[in-house]
């Protein structure tokens, strides 16, 4: 089994949640009423909605708070690569997993024209004279 980036062991994801169905370049942000706190290094997740509160590791955490309606999947692969010092492919492997799991969750959405398009920033508008 590969090493997470907190450097245990674990098993394959769990098949209950299904990687995410969106193509590496998409970005997604968290439901604006979910709100989330960082304890001693976790994300603690509150979804009144549906009265649950998930706890997420490290890793889960790094890509919670990036998911901002501005980072692509990608972008988001990239930076967890470097700062937990992984191989690019695990990286990205895990985000598609985290990304799925939070999904099934209903924890994210997509990102609209306000906050950007395949990930990216909108353009600033142009204004003529």
């Amino acid at each position: 089994m590969p090493p997470s980036p907190e450097g245990r062991q674990y098993p394959p994801w769990p098949d209950r949640s299904p990687p995410s169905r969106h193509p590496l370049a998409a970005c997604l942000k968290r439901r604006l009423d979910v709100k989330s706190r960082l304890v001693d290094g976790e994300t603690v997740v509150l979804d009144q909605q549906a009265g649950v509160i998930h706890q997420l590791n490290a890793t889960a955490s790094f890509i919670w708070e990036r998911c901002d309606g501005q980072s692509t999947l990608t972008d988001i692969a990239q930076q967890l690569a470097h700062a937990f010092e992984v191989d690019p492919h695990v990286a990205s492997r895990d985000v598609n997993a985290m990304i799925g799991q939070l999904e099934a969750l209903h924890l994210l959405e997509p990102c609209t024209g306000e906050d950007g398009v395949n990930g990216k920033a909108p353009a600033p508008e142009s204004r003529s004279r």
